[in-house]
């Protein structure tokens, strides 16, 4: 416990740090067609790709060197870290209601390196993430750079950490966090066998249009990512872990709305509309010591209503 307090401590102070968010400051040019600037940006990237070789060095540390395609050591071709790819889409948000996804029609090739895949657990994207990072542009130039790490998380809410873009964000379910973390005799921490990655993101996945310092509107964008550890966040402080709000079991935790308000069960404080908070349905009066004290039951724990088939505090006939 000692360790983890002292971890959280760390990351409080960094937070405040870029963390792949968008600049205050930054120069909108005008929107172009998603598509079309995709194409442009995959066919950027796989020029890159097979015509660049990659030093992988110690943590969030690589060298970027032009060399002529067909080389067996370019990025495309070497062996050492084999390249593989995902196709996703863009689950950035305009809103954080039901129907608050992007109009982004793309399906997006997102190439990646897996530098060491970590010996812990894999987040899922709503998961809160501790992150070190470089950022690179496409002509092997460096952006940013923390080496410190920092707490994300996504949604972003009053109960979570900063955001960070949807490719970054993503690629994260493809490594583990570190297999442990220890404190060293100077007080400082040791991330024992952490995942990195090495993703290479099209702008419709990070930054699109808006230009940021040393980034240009539409550019593709590299990182190379070190995943530390992830804990699963309760996004609407109602006593229940977000992971236990995927109601229909999908995956998708923007499909479930119980009460059919608009707003997602894992970001709705009354999840069945009953007027009663989803915190006063699951809290529970046991006696300890000749005094009552009030408890949260686990998840597995919640009572359905009498002749009920689904949890309390799905069933707004059950208070």
């Amino acid at each position: 416990m000692k360790i983890f307090l002292k971890y959280t401590c760390i990351a409080a102070l960094t937070i405040s740090l870029w963390s792949c968010k968008k600049d205050d400051d930054v120069e909108v040019i005008p929107v172009r067609e998603r598509q079309e600037v995709y194409n442009e940006n995959i066919s950027n990237i796989e020029a890159f790709l097979k015509s660049t070789s990659i030093t992988v060095e110690n943590e969030n540390n690589v060298t970027f060197d032009s060399i002529a395609e067909g080389n067996p050591n370019t990025i495309w071709n070497q062996t050492l870290y084999p390249l593989q790819y995902i196709e996703i889409k863009n689950d950035s948000r305009t809103t954080n209601k039901v129907d608050g996804l992007i109009n982004d029609p793309v399906t997006y090739k997102l190439y990646y390196l897996v530098i060491n895949e970590g010996g812990g657990d894999s987040p899922i994207t709503i998961d809160n993430v501790f992150t070190k990072y470089t950022g690179f542009t496409l002509n092997h130039n460096i952006f940013d750079k923390n080496d410190t790490g920092f707490w994300s998380g996504f949604p972003e809410t009053s109960y979570t950490p900063t955001s960070v873009i949807s490719g970054y964000r993503q690629i994260l379910t493809k490594i583990k966090t570190a297999t442990s973390i220890t404190e060293n005799p100077d007080g400082t921490l040791q991330y024992n066998n952490p995942g990195r990655v090495i993703v290479f993101i099209p702008s419709g996945l990070g930054y699109f249009n808006s230009a940021q310092t040393n980034i240009p509107g539409y550019s593709p964008i590299i990182f190379d990512i070190t995943l530390v550890s992830r804990v699963h966040a309760d996004h609407d402080n109602d006593g229940l872990l977000s992971i236990y709000e995927d109601v229909n079991g999908n995956g998708d935790y923007w499909d479930d709305d119980t009460d059919n308000d608009g707003t997602p069960n894992f970001l709705d404080l009354d999840d069945d509309g009953d007027g009663y908070t989803t915190r006063e349905e699951i809290t529970y009066e046991i006696e300890e010591g000749g005094v009552m004290i009030s408890k949260l039951y686990d998840f597995e724990d919640i009572p359905n209503c009498d002749n009920g088939t689904v949890k309390k505090h799905l069933d707004k006939n059950c208070h």
